[in-house]
C-alpha cells in the first residue's frame, strides 16, 4: 500500500528527526573526546588545581550528554514500532472507516430496481434488515474513527518527542563543537570547558523538561485504553445489543 499524504506528513519528520539524532550524537561524542584529548595533552601545563576544576566541569558535561543519550537509546529502540503505529492509525481510516462508510448507502439502496417496488411483508422484512445493517455499519464507522484517533494521538506524541529530542541533540552538538574549536590553546581550554558546562546544563534541563511534558501527553493517550475497551465492547447502539445476523454472516 502506498503511503498517504497524511502518513508522509508525520512519518517523514519522524525519520528526519532520527537521522539528525544519529548524526548529532556521533558528532557530539567526537567533539567531547577531542576536549578530553586536549586536556590530557596539556595536563602537565595546567597544574593540579586547574586540572581538577576542568575535570569537574567535564564531568558535568558528560552527565548532561549521558542523560540525553539514555533518551536517544530508548527512542531508537522504538523508532520502527512508532512508524508502524502511524501506518496502522491511518489504515484504520483508509482500510476500515472509508470502505465501511460507503456501505452505509449500499445497505439502504437496493441494487435491484425491482426491490424498490416491493410491498407488504416482504418489503417490511427487507427494510427492517436493511435498517439493522445500516445501524451496524454506521456504528462500525464511529468505532473505527475512535480507534484511529486514539492510535494517532499516541503516534503524534512520539513524533513530537523525536523532533524535540533532535533539537536537543543538535543544540548539544553545536555547543560541544564550538567548545572543541575554542579550546585551541592551554589558556583558552579552561574558559571553553567552563562555558560549555554551563550552556550544556541549561540546554539539557530545558530540553528534558519539554520532553517530560510531551511524555505526559503520551501517558495520557495510553490512559485512554479504557475508553477503547468501552468502545469495542459497547454494543448498546447496535440493534438488539449485538451485531445483526445479516452482518455476522
Amino acid at each position: 500500500m502506498q503511503p498517504t499524504t497524511s502518513q508522509l506528513e508525520y512519518g517523514e519528520p519522524f525519520n528526519k528527526a532520527f537521522d539528525q539524532i544519529r548524526t548529532g550524537i556521533n558528532s557530539a561524542i567526537e567533539s567531547f573526546n577531542q576536549l578530553v584529548d586536549k586536556v590530557n595533552s596539556w595536563k602537565w601545563l595546567l597544574g593540579p588545581a586547574a586540572l581538577w576544576w576542568i575535570k569537574n566541569n567535564l564531568d558535568d558535561v558528560r552527565g548532561g550528554l549521558n542523560s540525553v543519550l539514555d533518551r536517544v537509546d530508548h527512542a531508537l529502540e522504538h523508532q520502527l514500532p512508532v512508524l508502524s503505529l502511524i501506518n496502522i492509525s491511518f489504515r484504520w481510516v483508509t482500510d476500515v472507516k472509508s470502505p465501511v462508510s460507503n456501505l452505509s448507502f449500499v445497505t439502504t439502496e437496493p441494487d435491484n430496481e425491482n426491490l424498490a417496488k416491493w410491498t407488504g411483508d416482504a418489503a417490511s422484512a427487507y427494510h427492517s434488515k436493511a435498517a439493522k445493517q445500516k445501524a451496524a455499519v454506521d456504528e462500525t464507522v464511529v468505532k473505527a474513527e475512535f480507534i484511529s484517533q486514539w492510535l494517532f494521538n499516541i503516534a503524534k506524541a512520539n513524533v513530537d518527542y523525536a523532533v524535540e529530542l533532535a533539537k536537543i541533540v543538535t543544540g548539544l552538538t553545536g555547543k560541544l563543537v564550538q567548545a572543541a574549536a575554542e579550546a585551541s590553546t592551554v589558556i583558552d581550554l579552561p574558559w571553553a570547558v567552563s562555558t560549555l558546562a554551563k550552556s550544556i546544563g541549561d540546554l539539557v534541563t530545558a530540553g528534558l523538561n519539554t520532553l517530560l511534558t510531551i511524555g505526559q501527553r503520551f501517558v495520557d493517550a495510553l490512559g485512554n485504553v479504557r475508553d477503547i475497551a468501552t468502545q469495542v465492547g459497547d454494543h448498546s447502539k447496535l440493534p438488539g445489543g449485538q451485531w445483526p445476523q445479516a452482518v455476522r454472516g
